[in-house]
């Protein structure tokens, strides 16, 4: 009985690492679209000759349109399973990337760049969903940020200065109907070789019809103990998407007077300081016993290095990349912030607590992407300088951590191990 039970451990291992590996691959790919931003950004304002608020709009469209479907995904989850989902609505953001590589004007890239955002709108919850169903349950939040955290420094990889070299030298068109055909492999291998569940997994059933769905939606959203984290999951994303998403490869050109190349250099470091921050968010809540506290430590990192921004914007390009570093590490709590809420909501409201939290972060870089781009605009229209600008830019990204951030401060923590003696 005892080499039995070893077997089944080892193959629920491996069957954990070999799905792991794969949902990698496919995060990977996902990745590259949400991360290369600041370097589709200049690439859009070279070749497309677009304004700073046009651009803004594009990039966070897809942002937008992955908010939105949210609150149906998180229903589709629990009723359909993350394989079946991620797989089926891959195929809308495969035809959205070559819709966004062949389009010539902002109507197109702005279509190409919706189908995307909605296509691969159930990625991360997907990850999380199949963690929570194979690991342990103090190891979910390990095993999920260790998978976003490899697939998004290899994203990195890719989004950065490789993507900027080979918008420049394969030409734009091309770049993106090669990363079609890669993520169109990646969910074919999804389908083949991931499951949803362990086979034989005891789990209750609850069959809803819509109106149960919904209602299960609404017992979450009306749950006190969640509010601070809802209002802790508007900047869960906003900062690094605004930041390193959009406006850094801006900035590094037009302060510092880096080249495309060199900027996307730098994206690249700040992509792998966030999947660092990534894989290091993961194991601090069971070393630490808290949840709450670490999240709010990584605020008040990024809260620091955008008030340094602000004030030393010019500041020696040495000093600037270790702000943005700190910054970028400090930044991915998503991970963290996912295991608060997941602590308070049953298994069979998992996908829409996630996918809420996932509506209002995701849904909020739209908003945040567009304003800033508007003030940009407005601000040069104005005569105002761009060094200003940029300034309006990271103090503006500091104001709403701040506020989101004491807003959370009254949440009640949930840690990973109850019974353990230290606070």
């Amino acid at each position: 009985m005892t080499l039995k039970f070893k077997n089944v451990v080892n193959n629920h291992a491996l069957n954990l690492t070999k799905i792991m590996i794969v949902m990698g691959l496919f995060l990977t790919l996902v990745q590259v679209n949400r991360v290369g931003g600041s370097v589709v950004a200049i690439a859009l304002s070279k070749t497309h000759q677009l304004t700073p608020a046009a651009i803004g709009m594009i990039i966070g469209i897809m942002f937008l349109s992955s908010a939105l479907v949210q609150i149906p995904f998180g229903i589709m989850l629990d009723r359909f399973g993350a394989r079946r989902m991620i797989v089926g609505w891959s195929f809308i953001a495969v035809l959205g990337i070559v819709i966004f590589g062949l389009a010539e004007t902002t109507y197109g890239l702005t279509i190409g760049r919706t189908l995307i955002g909605i296509g691969h709108g159930a990625s991360i919850t997907g990850v999380y969903l199949l963690a929570l169903a194979w690991a342990r349950p103090e190891h979910v939040a390990s095993v999920a940020a260790t998978t976003i955290a490899i697939a998004g420094a290899l994203g990195g990889v890719i989004g950065t200065a490789p993507l900027a070299a080979s918008i420049e030298y394969m030409g734009f068109t091309n770049t993106f109907l090669l990363l079609a055909l890669a993520s169109l492999f990646s969910s074919c291998l999804i389908w083949f070789l991931v499951q949803d569940k362990p086979i034989g997994t005891n789990t209750t059933k609850i069959i809803e019809g819509p109106k149960e769905a919904i209602l299960g939606l609404y017992e979450v959203i009306k749950d006190r103990n969640l509010r601070p984290i809802f209002a802790m999951a508007l900047c869960f994303a906003v900062p690094f998407a605004t930041i390193g998403g959009l406006w850094a490869g801006p900035y590094l050109r037009d302060i510092h007077g880096l080249s495309p190349t060199s900027a996307g250099a730098v994206i690249f470091v700040m992509v792998l300081c966030v999947n660092l921050g990534t894989f290091l968010y993961g194991p601090l809540d069971r070393i630490f016993n808290t949840r709450k506290w670490g999240v709010l430590t990584g605020v008040c990192l990024m809260i620091i290095s955008l008030v340094g921004l602000a004030a030393f914007p010019t500041a020696h390009i040495a000093i600037t990349i270790v702000m943005l570093a700190v910054f970028s590490l400090s930044s991915p709590i998503f991970v963290t912030l996912a295991g608060h809420c997941r602590g308070y909501v049953p298994e069979h409201y998992a996908g829409r607590a996630l996918t809420f939290i996932n509506f209002l972060g995701v849904g909020f870089i739209f908003v945040i992407q567009s304003i800033t781009g508007w003030l940009v605009e407005i601000a040069l229209l104005n005569d105002v300088s761009i060094l200003s600008s940029y300034r309006l830019v990271f103090g503006l990204v500091a104001i709403l951590l701040m506020i989101s951030g004491l807003i959370y401060l009254f949440s009640r923590d949930v840690k990973p191990f109850p019974d353990r003696s230290i606070n």
